[in-house]
């Protein structure tokens, strides 16, 4: 009977921890490029926006895009920065993520560079450089050359990290390649490299914003994610405000947002600061909302993938998002 009893008692406390909710997180951990367009990061870190709600967050700093997804994919963070069109590509190789925010556009700070004296026309054939996993790069090169009566079909494209692809443009192993800023500008110097065309051509080609896991988005709490966001939205105000202090953005950059890089001077960074277009509040409810321009910009990457053969089928554009959390963090902040 006793013997009995305890295996009763077992099974009841086996049931109950199967009911019980899985206990929440009490950190977020985000991770970013070395990008300045995901700098608010550091900045809400640094300036404590998110201690005074009450929520606790570590920026995780990753070298490049493709570290970020990956870490994202595998849990190790529960939420990353970077270009929208990349989030689409991950999740298009299968990966399980969740488009959660689009914050600001890439308004000239993706380049697209080619070795000085040659032409565009006259490589055809040859290798075009651009980094690991970027849907984002591919769609602004599409364009581009599409322009020009050309396709990508009509290249041989390679995929390295920023800094192999850096160092291979300037040792003239590739003529041709799309670099974001940081990397540009070492390329432009080093390598005697002109921008043919940058993101600020084709306005609001290459949107920038969040993804999350999706066992990360059970495990936190609405509250966090808002706060989060909240927090997020209070840096970018900082950056753009009155109050916005260059001596101490500097530091920060150079501490933080580019650590482990040089980004060559001030002129460099203000020059970076520049090609990002930080949305206002209610543009950018208009465009996570139903209907709005997140949508319609997934829906034209979708297509682009599928015309030119990454994807064999197009997916609902709606299950690759939800913005829920942002919008609300949207409304309280307005």
């Amino acid at each position: 009977m006793k013997k009995l009893t305890k295996i009763v008692a077992g099974l009841a406390l086996s049931v109950c921890a199967l009911l019980m909710p899985a206990q929440a997180k009490t950190v977020i951990r985000v991770g970013m490029p070395p990008q300045i367009g995901y700098s608010p990061l550091n900045v809400a870190d640094a300036k404590g926006y998110w201690k005074e709600q009450g929520i606790k967050v570590e920026v995780v700093p990753y070298d490049d895009s493709q570290a970020v997804g990956k870490a994202l994919a595998s849990g190790e963070i529960d939420v990353g920065a970077d270009l929208i069109g990349n989030w689409v590509g991950l999740q298009m190789q299968g990966l399980p993520i969740k488009i959660v925010a689009e914050t600001q556009w890439s308004n000239g700070d993706q380049k697209l560079l080619i070795k000085s004296g040659q032409e565009i026309g006259k490589l055809k054939g040859q290798t075009v450089g651009i980094n690991d996993k970027q849907v984002a790069q591919l769609f602004l090169l599409s364009k581009y050359l599409n322009s020009k009566g050309m396709r990508l079909a009509d290249f041989k494209l390679v995929e390295q990290n920023p800094e192999r692809l850096t160092d291979a443009f300037v040792k003239g192993q590739v003529q041709v390649a799309v670099l974001s800023d940081l990397f540009a500008n070492d390329a432009i110097r080093r390598g005697n490299g002109l921008a043919l065309v940058d993101s600020a051509s084709y306005s609001g080609i290459m949107p920038q914003g969040f993804a999350a896991n999706p066992q990360a988005m059970k495990e936190l709490r609405e509250d966090q994610w808002v706060k989060f966001f909240v927090g997020w939205l209070k840096a970018v105000n900082w950056i753009r405000g009155p109050n916005f202090k260059w001596g101490e953005y500097r530091d920060l950059l150079n501490a933080k947002t580019f650590k482990n890089f040089s980004a060559e001077g001030d002129a460099a960074m203000m020059d970076m600061l520049s090609g990002v277009k930080f949305l206002g509040v209610y543009e950018q409810i208009k465009r996570n909302g139903e209907l709005g321009g997140l949508e319609y910009y997934l829906r034209d990457v979708l297509r682009f993938m599928k015309e030119n053969g990454y994807i064999k089928n197009e997916p609902d554009h709606q299950t690759l998002l939800d913005t829920t959390h942002f919008q609300k963090a949207l409304q309280a902040f307005k």
